[in-house]
């Protein structure tokens, strides 16, 4: 474990983790971030939002640019405009996933391509994501109409157990992608070799950073290879006991200011607390 003064770049995913899904972005969190921003640590976000959907909360939270998006398709340094890493899925890989999805019962699959989503259907199920997402689907002609471009990634919204059964259909079938849980009731199919720790790989060469220099924190499965690459990876007291079990550190929860935790513990001087803000 690096020492906490070395620390040099704080990697927070977004929902969960550094955002509340009860309270939002709060302003002990946002305290605790600008307290490590002014002791010259870098903090950037890796979710698997797109850009306009993670920009509000990556500006309330007052972090740095680059970003990773797409839970590690993309990394985007926004001040600049500029992608600095991308991974799609090719065309056809993504149309024989979309043939394994099309044989479950009980999900829902969302298309983001082209930085927009597509659904074939209104659902409640997807709904009630964009709502959280802060973001709006279109209803296209059928996703196979749409792979002139090769997609970014393809999320599918079921109950837990149908997203259990369609992740071993999607493994059953040994197709080049990575397949990763979300949430219980998201599976993200990704590119082959894509996750937020490679696309943070991607973003250490940018920025002339070491992965020992990284603390990273992360509350779910598709943070998992960010957290075990960091030089300190931290699970949320939330996250999944197979994902706290492989963290350096298991912080409190995101309605608990885990990430205030993490940053006064491991990246303030002496543990100080961060100036709270009224």
């Amino acid at each position: 474990m690096t020492p906490a003064a070395s620390y040099r770049l704080l990697m927070l995913d977004l929902d969960g983790t550094a955002r509340s899904r009860v309270h939002g972005v709060t302003s002990g969190v946002r305290a605790a971030v600008a307290a490590a921003r002014a002791r010259g640590v870098r903090v950037c976000v890796a979710t698997g939002r797109m850009w306009r959907s993670a920009e509000p909360w990556i500006h309330a939270l007052g972090a740095d640019s680059p970003a990773i998006l797409y839970n590690g398709g993309q990394v985007l340094d926004f001040e600049a405009e500029r992608i600095l890493y991308e991974r799609r899925l090719p065309r056809e890989v993504a149309r024989a996933v979309l043939a394994v999805i099309r044989r479950a019962t009980g999900v829902q699959p969302l298309l983001y391509v082209r930085d927009r989503v597509y659904a074939e259907r209104h659902d409640p199920r997807l709904d009630a994501y964009a709502v959280d997402d802060g973001l709006t689907y279109d209803i296209g002609p059928t996703f196979e109409a749409l792979l002139s471009d090769e997609p970014h990634k393809i999320l599918v919204i079921g109950p837990r157990d149908r997203i259990q059964l369609l992740q071993q259909d999607v493994r059953a079938a040994g197709l080049p992608v990575h397949d990763v849980q979300s949430e219980p009731e998201y599976l993200e199919i990704l590119p082959s070799g894509v996750s937020k720790g490679t696309a943070m790989d991607a973003m250490l060469a940018a920025l002339g950073v070491s992965a020992a220099e990284v603390v990273a924190v992360g509350d779910n499965w598709n943070d998992l290879e960010m957290i075990q690459a960091a030089g300190l990876g931290v699970a949320m007291g939330h996250a999944p006991p197979g994902v706290r079990e492989r963290a350096d550190y298991v912080c409190g929860t995101a309605e608990q200011e885990g990430v205030r935790e993490v940053i006064e513990r491991f990246l303030l001087p002496d543990g100080q607390p961060a100036p709270r803000v009224i």
